[in-house]
């Protein structure tokens, strides 16, 4: 498309060129004297033949022509023809023969007889008494009251510790104590078993054990001894 404009550019320039010098040349016959009637004619005629083809429009180009679209052509299907049910075929079936049996009739039978049976009464079953629970010995019950007795007294003569250490560090916990008493109740020996970490808590375990009066041992209480290890815990807390 460029070429062809530039091409026709290139007509009209050199037309154009024609043109003036057509002009040229009858401006300068009239300048003549000769006969410048025919010269100026045949420039006009020149001028008209040079001016038609730029006059006429240039032809324009055919336009693409589109296929024609194709409508593909559906043929219907045939569905088939629902077939109708076929009747199922009922046998007959037979009825069946009763058979008459003729009652015959009852005959004398005469039964055996019966000899009666002389039936033991049976004796209901004795329930077993129950048996006894395991009791306690007495002596052990004994022992541990006396016990009981021993760890209550000492956690009542249980004194927290008083003193300037005591004060400032203000210490707490659980001593473990054992001792040893004697028949009428009296201390033969007592010891740390197991310690707070504390000294002070400790000291005063054992101050509350030897200051403490024990009752003597109830009789019948752990026989064939002179001597009995006995062991309390004594929790202590700081005073508010």
């Amino acid at each position: 498309m460029l070429i062809d404009r530039l091409n026709q550019e290139r007509h009209k320039l050199s037309s154009l060129g024609s043109l003036m010098f057509v002009a040229g040349a009858v401006f300068f016959a009239q300048n003549i004297k000769a006969p410048a009637e025919n010269i100026a004619q045949e420039a006009m005629e020149l001028t008209l033949t040079l001016l038609e083809p730029l006059l006429t429009p240039p032809p324009q180009p055919p336009q693409p022509v589109a296929p024609p679209i194709r409508q593909k052509v559906v043929q219907p299907q045939l569905q088939p023809q629902p077939q109708a049910p076929s009747q199922p075929t009922i046998k007959a079936t037979p009825e069946p023969v009763r058979e008459t049996v003729a009652a015959e009739s009852p005959r004398n039978i005469q039964a055996p007889p019966v000899t009666p049976q002389t039936t033991t009464p049976q004796q209901a079953p004795v329930p077993e008494a129950p048996k006894p629970l395991p009791t306690t010995p007495p002596t052990a019950a004994v022992e541990n009251n006396y016990i009981a007795s021993v760890r209550a007294t000492l956690n009542t003569n249980k004194r927290y510790p008083t003193g300037r250490e005591a004060s400032l560090q203000r210490p707490a916990g659980k001593v473990k104590v054992w001792f040893i008493l004697l028949r009428n109740g009296s201390l033969q020996e007592a010891g740390i078993d197991e310690s707070s970490n504390s000294i002070i808590l400790d000291n005063a375990a054992l101050s509350t054990v030897r200051r403490t009066t024990y009752a003597a041992w109830p009789e019948n209480s752990w026989p064939n001894q002179t001597t009995h290890k006995f062991t309390v815990t004594l929790d202590f807390v700081p005073l508010n």
